[in-house]
C-alpha cells in the first residue's frame, strides 16, 4: 500500500536536508525576518495585556476575586511570582520620575475600577491588529522562500485579512493547548481526588458491605494510574495543537503555494522546537531572582524577546524545511535520494513512486 504523500515526505529527512535547511535560512535572512516578527508581537503586548486589565475590571468583584484565586493555584508556593511584580514596581518607582509615576499609578487604577467596554475593544482591536503584522511577516518569509514575485503576491487587503484571520486562529489553538496543559491537569486532579474521596464518603453510609466498599476502594487506587496517563499525552496533545497552528500558517500563509510541498515535517519539527526554547525560558525565569540584581527590570524585557525572537526563527524555519523537502522530492526520487541500497530493500518502484508524486500534484 503506498503512504499518502505527506507521510512519503519524512523519507527525505536526513542529515543533508537539515544542513541545506540552515544553509537556505542563513542566505535568505530568515534571522531578520525573525527580529521584525519578534517586534510586531513585543508591541502587540501591551495592547494585549491593556485588553486583559479591561476585561477583568469588567467582572464583579466577587467574580475578580474567584479569578484571582483560581489564577493563583498556579502560583508557586513562596509567593516568588507576586515578589517579581513588586520588585518590578520598586524598580519601576525608582527610576521613573514622581510625575510619570503617578501618572502611571492613575491609569492602572482607573483601568481596574472603572469597567469600560469600549477601552477593552479598542485595546483587543489594537493588539489582533498589530499580532498579524507578525503573520503579514512570516506570510512575506514563505512568498520569498518560494520564490514568488511581488506581482504574483497578495494585495494588502487581502493579505491583511487572511493574516488577521491566521492570528484569530493560531490564538484560539495556542489557548486551547495552554488550557489542556494548565487545566486539563488540575481537572484531572480534582477528578481523582473525587474518586480516591467516595470510599471515605460511603463508609458510614448504611446499606454498604463490605465487598463493594474493597471493590471501589480498589477502583480508586487504579484511579491514580488516570492522572499519570494524562500527564503522559497531556503534552503530545499539545504539540499535536500547536503542530496544527503552524500548518494552516505553512498552508493559507504563502501568496502562491507550490504544489507538491509537504506540510507536517516543518510542522512537527517547529512545534517541538517551539516547546524546547519555552522549557529554557521557564528554566531561565525560575532563576530570574538572581539576574533581577545585575539587570533589573530591563532583564525579563530582554528575555521576552529573546523568547519570541526564538519562537519565529523555529516557526520560520519550518517553513523552510518544507521548502528544502518539496524541491528534494520534485528534483529526485528516492532511488536516487538513497541510493541503490533504498531500491534492493524498497517494495516501490521509483518511476511508479514518481508518477504518483506527479498525480499527487496534479490532485492538489
Amino acid at each position: 500500500m503506498r503512504l499518502p504523500r505527506s507521510i512519503r515526505a519524512f523519507r527525505y529527512l536526513n542529515f543533508a536536508v537539515l544542513r541545506r535547511t540552515l544553509f537556505r535560512a542563513m542566505e535568505r535572512r530568515l534571522g531578520g525576518l525573525s527580529a521584525e516578527m519578534a517586534y510586531n508581537a513585543m508591541l502587540a503586548l501591551f495592547p494585549a495585556i491593556l485588553a486583559l486589565v479591561t476585561a477583568i475590571g469588567l467582572f464583579e468583584d466577587s467574580l475578580q476575586a474567584t479569578l484571582l484565586e483560581f489564577v493563583s493555584q498556579f502560583a508557586v508556593e513562596d509567593d516568588s511570582l507576586q515578589l517579581t511584580f513588586r520588585d518590578l514596581a520598586v524598580q519601576v518607582r525608582a527610576i521613573a520620575p514622581d510625575m510619570a509615576w503617578q501618572l502611571l499609578k492613575n491609569v492602572v487604577s482607573e483601568i481596574t475600577e472603572t469597567k469600560s467596554t469600549s477601552l477593552f475593544s479598542l485595546s483587543f482591536v489594537a493588539a489582533i491588529w498589530i499580532s498579524s503584522s507578525a503573520v503579514s511577516a512570516a506570510m512575506n518569509a514563505l512568498d520569498q522562500m518560494q520564490h514568488i514575485a511581488s506581482k504574483k503576491r497578495r494585495p494588502f487587503w487581502k493579505a491583511k485579512s487572511i493574516a488577521i484571520l491566521l492570528t484569530l486562529g493560531s490564538i484560539v489553538l495556542m489557548v486551547i493547548a495552554s488550557f489542556l496543559v494548565l487545566l486539563g491537569d488540575l481537572m484531572v486532579k480534582g477528578l481523582v481526588a473525587l474518586i480516591v474521596a467516595i470510599p471515605e464518603l460511603l463508609q458510614n453510609t448504611p446499606g454498604i458491605e463490605a465487598a463493594p466498599m474493597q471493590e471501589i476502594r480498589a477502583w480508586s487506587s487504579q484511579a491514580e494510574l488516570l492522572l499519570d496517563l494524562w500527564r503522559l499525552l497531556s503534552w503530545p496533545i499539545a504539540l499535536s495543537i500547536v503542530s496544527v497552528a503552524f500548518a494552516f500558517i505553512y498552508r493559507f500563509g504563502p501568496s502562491r503555494r507550490v504544489r507538491g510541498t509537504p506540510i507536517i515535517p516543518g510542522a512537527i519539527l517547529a512545534a517541538i522546537s517551539w516547546a524546547a526554547i519555552s522549557g529554557l525560558f521557564r528554566l531561565y525565569v525560575n532563576n530570574f531572582g538572581n539576574y533581577n540584581k545585575v539587570y533589573g527590570a530591563v532583564g525579563a524585557v530582554i528575555v521576552l524577546m529573546l523568547w519570541l525572537y526564538m519562537g519565529s526563527f523555529v516557526l520560520l524555519l519550518g517553513a523552510q524545511l518544507n521548502t528544502t523537502i518539496g524541491e528534494e522530492m520534485r528534483k529526485r526520487p528516492l532511488k536516487q535520494f538513497y541510493g541503490s541500497a533504498f531500491a534492493e530493500n524498497s517494495a516501490i518502484d521509483p518511476k511508479q513512486e514518481r508518477l504518483a508524486d506527479n498525480q499527487d500534484i496534479k490532485k492538489q
